[in-house]
Formats: structure tokens, C-alpha cells, sequence
């Protein structure tokens, strides 16, 4: 909108500036064309009032003069004529008033030099006496021809021709003065008349780029209306969808809560009966974690609009996160008896940097969904790929999460990842959920820098491919393979992907990697391999396959082939330890799916390499966490369950109820008391960052050791965290209370016996 606006805007200044040159032009044009006029006007007027009339003037005086010269060539002729007198006076009396008439229009002003015209006027009166002495010789009859023929050569024509020149410079003065006016006329007129056509050409280029510009502000007045139209339609939709997502949340939001009140007054009525409360507690439990996924949702597609939602850098290992998806997603497939697969696939890289809540957001939403939209007995699978990057240091992730479930419309994928967005049909009409599961993921998705795209069949299933960058971890250990070489395994699994993925991964450790798809022939590649002098030193065999399970596999081959080869069995998704051992006699350890580098090399390099048996199901137990704990929380139902969980794990609690109250605790006690506080933010009097500041500032001018402030708060934005971080804590903490995260946290800060398994 705001694009268009201003192109708009750009075409109104454009039209606008298109018709202020037009009238630039035009009055330019007419101050030219005026001025030249006036121009032509005044030269015009000039010749007329000087110039002109004078050289005509001097043109009839030249000719005047050269009648006067032929009359008094021949003058004695008139001797002889009768009427010779009278005749000859008219004619000079003509010439006379011609020549006055004439002179008397020489305009002195008009000539360079005004004195030739008095020169010319002064000269002709003395040429008229002189011609009247000529008329009074010829009537005396005693004058001879000789004198007065004499008499003109000596008087009459030396003054004729002197007038007949100066007649002649006049003549040609006023000539040049007239071509020289007309010369500027010309030009006058020239000049107007390319600047008419100039005018002309730029002011029709002017009028067609108006009209082009307005018809392209048209254009785009009526495209913004368009737009506007859209803009309406899709606010009048988008009040829709809140309605319907409002509606939809009211029940969903409802129906949650409806358990927890219904639960807890069950439990209650039967407070007697440990089992039913902790039927009821479970599924309180359930309820309550569903009901906050709701409220996540709503807030994250908040954060993600207002623009607030940032990723975090830090360090986690791939298979851990795995873990953790699994063991959330794995319930809900089992209450549907879905078949769940997680496939690993040339994943080089397992210790990386990321944001790993968002990861884990867009991974659980994808998951969930396909099991959530999946029928009872379809299959959900998870296939996790490294692909090649460009940029160093950088690992590119592809999830793919596909389904065999519902499916959806054509015309709905172009919608998918809009919120509040759903697909109506029989099945997800009675479907809980808020509609911004898949907004989410995709903004999440381009937060990280990377894609997501989908393909659907209605009643074929879903699948979701999703790319995200994460920077590869550094100092990440070299690995040892030691004695890899010449090794022989054999992986047995019914999944191909499965043994594919083992297969290639033992193979880049060096290890020489027999596969097979099926337990029933896993006994006889055995023995085959025995009586080829190529005994397989370790075999691994998944616990759950068609036909021939685990178990009975491990049963045949040590029956067909006496081999003492250990035997690895691999469990399900989210195995059980104790059922999975029973279900293994005969096998050396247990390894759970998926089948991640760190594991394969660790089982193979213990059990083939080092000799020490290893067995996943009966892990070492962690060490306990020692230490004390201050909780500081205004909440009295949040201090109590604070401390109960946090002693669950071990350390020792101490709960105040305020800002106030911890910093007097910290300044009571001495150096070394308090090896953790967990400070909630919000609180009366002094609130959580206050109290840091404080006890920071205690603790800095007392010279004590340094006490590690996480902030345990239920403001879980991005800029909370930040601020937590400003005023000095050393973590942070979101409500509710996540077993795993307070366990992790508690032993960063409190214990440090325990270490993760070094990864690949």
C-alpha cells in the first residue's frame, strides 16, 4: 500500500510539473512573439516615418535633375519651336514643383550626415536661378546660341551633375538603411517562426507525456482502488478468520480447562485413592501442557508480527533435541497406534549452533500435525538429511516430515501457512487447535534463513520439507578410528533407510558394513561369513521387525552360527529400558533409534575396540546435584512448587517472597552460601532486576564470590530475556518449569562432575 502511495504521489508531481512546463513554454512563446511583433512594428514604422520616403524622394530627384540636364543640353532648340517660351516655362515649371515636392520629403534625420540634405536644397535653389537666367537668354534675341550654350556648360551642368551625385548617395544611404530594417524583419520573423515550431514540437510532447502521465495516474488510481477493494475484502476476511479463530479458540481453550477443574474434583473425591489421583494428575497433566500450547501459539504469532521474535546462538547436540522431540510426540502416536520412524541420513555434523526452542517449535509443530491428522494405524516418519552448503562453517538441515494422514485440498495449500487458517472438513472440524501452528513454522522457518514448502493429496497423506542453516560448532574433537579399519559389521533392520544410513556411516569409519532387510536371513550372512574366513566382529539388529523380531534373530544366529560376535540390538523411538532388556537375551547392549554417528561409534569403538561392555538401557545415573538454592518469587503457589521441584533434583531451597527480602538474605549470609538464585522479575517494592543490581553491587564492593542470578519469569519475550541479561543475571528462565531446562540449569551452576557424551 505504502509502495503504490507513493508512485501515486511521484505521478501527481509529475503531471503537475508536465503542465507548469506547457504553460512555461506558452508564455515563453508569448513574450517572444510580442516582442518580436513590437520589433517589427517599430522598424516598420521607422522606414515609413525616414528611409523610404527619402530614397524615393532622392530617386525622383536624380531623375528630375537628369530631365533638367536634357533640357538644357538641348535648350537652343526651343529658339526655333513656335510657343518655344511657353512651353519651355511649363516644362520647367513642372520640373520645379517636382523637384521641390521631393526635396522637400528628404528627411534629414533619416541620413548619416543631415547637412547633405540642406546641401541638396541649397544646391537647387541656385540651379533654379541659374535656370531662370537660361529662360531670359533664349527670349533675348541678341543672345547667341554660343553664349548661352556656354552658359550652361559653365554654370547649369557642373552644379546638375553635383546634385545628381549627392541625389545618388542619398539614394543608396537610404537603399542600405532599408535592406538593413528588412534584414531584421527577416529575422524577427525567422526567429518566431522556429520558436512557433519549436514551441509547437515541445508543447505536443508535453501534452502527449501529460496525457500519458495521466492516463498511468488513472491507471494506478484505479489499481489502488483495486487494491483497496482487496485490502477491504481481505480485513472483512481476516475479521472473519479472528471470529472464527476466536470461536475456535474459545472451545479449544475451554475444553483443556474443563479437564484440569473436572480432574482436580475428581481427584479430590477420591484424595484416598493414590491410583486414581495419579490417573488424575496425569492427565491434569496432559491438559495443562496442551492448554499452554495454545496460549504459546497465540503469543508467538504476536511476537512474530509486532516484529519482536529474535533467535538465540547457542550450542546444542542434534541427538539430544531428537531425544527431546521424541519423547513429546512419541505418547500421542502410541494412544493411535501410528507407526512412528525418525530415519537419520549422513548427518556429519551433530554438535551445532542455533536457536534450538525455535528448532524445536518448528519441528514439533510439523510432527504434531502429522499425527494429529493422521487415522489410527497410519505412519508418520521424520527423515533428517545433511545437505552440502556453500558457506564454511555452515550445515544445511532438511527435515522431512510426511504422513500417510488426511491430506489436504488444493485450493487450501495456498493458504496453509496463513493464520488462522484452517481446513474445514468431517475430520478437522472436531480437531483442536488455533490455526497458527503452520504461520508460525513459516515465519520461524524465514527467520532462520531457510524454506519450507509442502505437497498434499487428499486421503494420500502430507509431506513438509523443511531447510534451515545452523553454524557447525567449533574445537569439535577429532575422531579416533583407531582399529575401524578391518572391522565387519552387519546391520540388520526391515527399514531400508535405516540400514542405508548405518551402512554408510560405518563405511566412513572404515568399518567394511554388511546390510539386510530381513532378521530371517541375518543367521545365514553369518555363517556365510564365518566359513569365508570373514567373521562379522559385531552384529547390530533392530528389536521390533516383521516375521523375525529382534530377539528371535539374535536367538538363530547364535544357534546357527555359535558366533560370539557381541549383538546390538536397537530399540524403538522413546524405548522402554526395561522392556527392551527383557526382550534381549543373548544381545551385548542396547542402542536406541535414531542411529546417530556419536552412537555407532561409541558402541562400535567400546565394545569392538575397547572391550567394555555398554549397555543404553541402564545408563549411569547422573550424578546428584549439591548445593543451595535461593528462590525468590511473590507468588506463594509459585514459591512452593519452586521449591519442590528444585529439591526434587537435589540442591537444598530457600524461598523469599520479594526483591526486598533477598537482598537482605544475600547480605546476611556469608560468602559462599548461595551457589544458585533463580529470581522471578516482576515483584512489588523491588522487582528482579532491581534486586540483581543490588546484590551485584553488594557483592562487588564486599569482594565476594560471584553468585550466578538466573531469572525464572513468565515474561518469555525476547526482550525480556535481554534485559535480564543487561542488569547482570547470567540466564533466563521461562514459566512454567520445564523438568529438563531447570535440571540442565541447576547443574551448569551447581555441578560439574557430570559431562554429555563427546559427540562427532
Amino acid at each position: 500500500m505504502g509502495e503504490m502511495e507513493q508512485r501515486r504521489d511521484m505521478l501527481s508531481v509529475a503531471v503537475r510539473v508536465t503542465a507548469v512546463f506547457v504553460a512555461i513554454f506558452l508564455a515563453a512563446f508569448f513574450v517572444v512573439t510580442v516582442n518580436n511583433m513590437a520589433t517589427i512594428s517599430n522598424q516598420v514604422q521607422e522606414l515609413k516615418d525616414g528611409p523610404f520616403p527619402t530614397s524615393v524622394a532622392a530617386g525622383h530627384v536624380e531623375t528630375d535633375i537628369a530631365q533638367v540636364e536634357t533640357l538644357a543640353i538641348h535648350i537652343t532648340h526651343f529658339r526655333y519651336l513656335p510657343d518655344r517660351s511657353n512651353d519651355l516655362e511649363e516644362h520647367f515649371q513642372d520640373v520645379d514643383e517636382s523637384m521641390r515636392a521631393q526635396l522637400a520629403l528628404i528627411d534629414p534625420d533619416a541620413l548619416a550626415d543631415p547637412h547633405e540634405a540642406y546641401v541638396l536644397q541649397a544646391d537647387y535653389d541656385t540651379l533654379y536661378v541659374r535656370l531662370s537666367n537660361v529662360m531670359s537668354l533664349i527670349q533675348d534675341e541678341e543672345a547667341t546660341n554660343e553664349q548661352i550654350e556656354a552658359y550652361v556648360d559653365e554654370n547649369i551642368m557642373p552644379l546638375a551633375t553635383n546634385m545628381r551625385a549627392l541625389a545618388n548617395e542619398i539614394l543608396d544611404e537610404t537603399t542600405d538603411n532599408i535592406a538593413s530594417t528588412y534584414t531584421i524583419v527577416k529575422n524577427a520573423c525567422t526567429q518566431t517562426i522556429i520558436f512557433a515550431c519549436v514551441l509547437m514540437v515541445c508543447v505536443v510532447a508535453m501534452l502527449c507525456l501529460y496525457m500519458a502521465l495521466l492516463r498511468r495516474k488513472n491507471r494506478q488510481e484505479e489499481q489502488l482502488r483495486t487494491h483497496l477493494e482487496d485490502v477491504l475484502a481481505l480485513a472483512q476476511s481476516a475479521n472473519e478468520a479472528k471470529s472464527d479463530f476466536l470461536s475456535n479458540m474459545s472451545h479449544d481453550i475451554r475444553t483443556p480447562m474443563n479437564a484440569i477443574i473436572g480432574l482436580t474434583t475428581i481427584a479430590n473425591d477420591n484424595i484416598d485413592d493414590p491410583l486414581r489421583v495419579k490417573q488424575c494428575l496425569t492427565r491434569i497433566m496432559t491438559s495443562s501442557k496442551h492448554l499452554l500450547s495454545l496460549i504459546n501459539d497465540v503469543l508467538d504469532m504476536n511476537k512474530i508480527e509486532s516484529g519482536k521474535a529474535t533467535l538465540s546462538e547457542e550450542r546444542f547436540f542434534l541427538p539430544d533435541l531428537i531425544e527431546e522431540l521424541i519423547a513429546i510426540v512419541q505418547p500421542q502416536s502410541l494412544e493411535k497406534h501410528l507407526k512412528t520412524d525418525i530415519i537419520i541420513n549422513d548427518i556429519h555434523h551433530e554438535e551445532l549452533v542455533g536457536d534450538t526452542m525455535r528448532l524445536r517449535q518448528i519441528i514439533l509443530n510439523l510432527v504434531s500435525n502429522a499425527i494429529k491428522y493422521t487415522n489410527e494405524g497410519g505412519e508418520v516418519r521424520m527423515i533428517v538429511t545433511e545437505d552440502s552448503s556453500e558457506l564454511e562453517g555452515v550445515a544445511r538441515l532438511q527435515f522431512v516430515v510426511e504422513d500417510t494422514g488426511i491430506g489436504m485440498e488444493p485450493s487450501f495449500l495456498a493458504h496453509v501457512f496463513e493464520p488462522f487458517e484452517r481446513e474445514h472438513n468431517d475430520y478437522t472440524v472436531f480437531t483442536e487447535g488455533t490455526g497458527l501452528g503452520m504461520a508460525i513454522t513459516k515465519n520461524l522457518v524465514d527467520l532462520m534463513g531457510g524454506r519450507i514448502s509442502v505437497e498434499s493429496e487428499v486421503g494420500a497423506g502430507t509431506k513438509f520439507t523443511v531447510c534451515v542453516p545452523l553454524r557447525i560448532a567449533a574445537d569439535m574433537p577429532k575422531l579416533d578410528l583407531t582399529g575401524f579399519d578391518g572391522l565387519h559389521v552387519l546391520v540388520v533392520d526391515d527399514n531400508y533407510l535405516v540400514v542405508q544410513n548405518a551402512v554408510h556411516t560405518l563405511t566412513d569409519f572404515g568399518v567394511r558394513v554388511k546390510g539386510t532387510t530381513s532378521g530371517a536371513d541375518a543367521a545365514g550372512l553369518v555363517t556365510a561369513a564365518m566359513d569365508a574366513g570373514m567373521p562379522f566382529d559385531m552384529v547390530i539388529v533392530d528389536l521390533e521387525m516383521p516375521n523375525v523380531d529382534g530377539s528371535e534373530t539374535v536367538r538363530r544366529i547364535r544357534e546357527a552360527a555359535g558366533t560370539d560376535a557381541p549383538m546390538v540390538v536397537m530399540a524403538s523411538y522413546g524405548w522402554d529400558a526395561e522392556d527392551s532388556a527383557a526382550r534381549t537375551e543373548g544381545a551385548a547392549a542396547l542402542i536406541s533409534k535414531p542411529l546417530f554417528r556419536s552412537r555407532l561409534y561409541r558402541t562400535v569403538k567400546r565394545l569392538c575396540i575397547d572391550g567394555e561392555p555398554l549397555a543404553e538401557a541402564a545408563a549411569k545415573a547422573r550424578p546428584a546435584i549439591t548445593g543451595r538454592v535461593l528462590l525468590v518469587d511473590d507468588n506463594e503457589i509459585n514459591l512452593e512448587i519452586g521449591i519442590e521441584l528444585i529439591s526434587k533434583l537435589g540442591p537444598e531451597v530457600e524461598g523469599v517472597h520479594g526483591g526486598l527480602e533477598a537482598v537482605a538474605k544475600v547480605s546476611d549470609a556469608p560468602d559462599g552460601c548461595y551457589g544458585l538464585i533463580f529470581m522471578d522479575c516482576k515483584m512489588p517494592h523491588m522487582d528482579g532486576f532491581e534486586a540483581t543490581k543490588a546484590i551485584r553491587k553488594f557483592t562487588q564492593e564486599r569482594g565476594r564470590t560471584h553468585i550466578p542470578i538466573v531469572a525464572m519469569t513468565a515474561n518469555a519475550f525476547a526482550e525480556d530475556r535481554d534485559h535480564a541479561l543487561e542488569v547482570g543475571m547470567d540466564g533466563f528462565m521461562s514459566k512454567p518449569i520445564d523438568m529438563g531446562e531447570l535440571e540442565e540449569t541447576l547443574r551448569t551452576y551447581l555441578s560439574t562432575e557430570w559431562e554429555r557424551p563427546t559427540s562427532i
